[in-house]
């Protein structure tokens, strides 16, 4: 019935599985089974996550360009999706995370005047990304007003933490 002769000690070599003797008795290469079974949908899971960051880069490739954040958020989740299941990535996505919050701190330093000037400036290029907008015919004039706008946009968010304060609001209404 088995292609080899039991013996109550056998336990594949691959495996971690722990079972009983009467769970080998009854069936003594289970082991080696549920290993084979595990390793392929560890491999798969490899392989999709891969695929989803290659596709994610694709992305910052064909996206990158276009005014606003552009490939950035697409950069960041392959990176996390390669994190998953690589050491190299996780060490990357960790040095972008600490080099984001120090490269935050340079930009909004905690300076009264600073952050005034900020929030004049947003709101500055805010009206005139939006007066752009809608007052330009050529379509390249309309794509840099849009780029002001969202870079605006961003100044305006990140500028005496607000952004903080947003993700801190989020994440109380999502625990509702």
């Amino acid at each position: 019935m088995f292609p080899r002769s039991f013996d109550a000690n056998y336990v594949c070599h691959q495996s971690d599985y722990t079972s009983t003797k009467r769970d080998l008795f009854l069936d003594p290469h289970r082991a080696c089974y549920t290993t084979t079974v595990s390793k392929i949908k560890h491999i798969g899971k490899i392989i999709l996550f891969d695929t989803l960051a290659g596709l994610c880069f694709i992305g910052v490739i064909a996206f990158g360009w276009l005014p606003g954040p552009g490939g950035l958020p697409l950069f960041l989740a392959g990176l996390a999706l390669l994190a998953a299941n690589h050491e190299w990535a996780e060490r990357w996505l960790h040095t972008v995370k600490v080099k984001g919050k120090s490269l935050k701190g340079f930009l909004f330093p905690n300076v009264g005047w600073v952050k005034n000037s900020y929030d004049l400036g947003a709101i500055l290029m805010l009206a005139g990304g939006f007066y752009m907008m809608f007052t330009t015919v050529n379509r390249l004039l309309a794509a840099f007003s849009i780029m002001v706008t969202c870079l605006a946009a961003v100044l305006f968010v990140f500028n005496r933490g607000r952004s903080d304060n947003i993700k801190a609001f989020t994440k109380k209404l999502l625990r509702k």
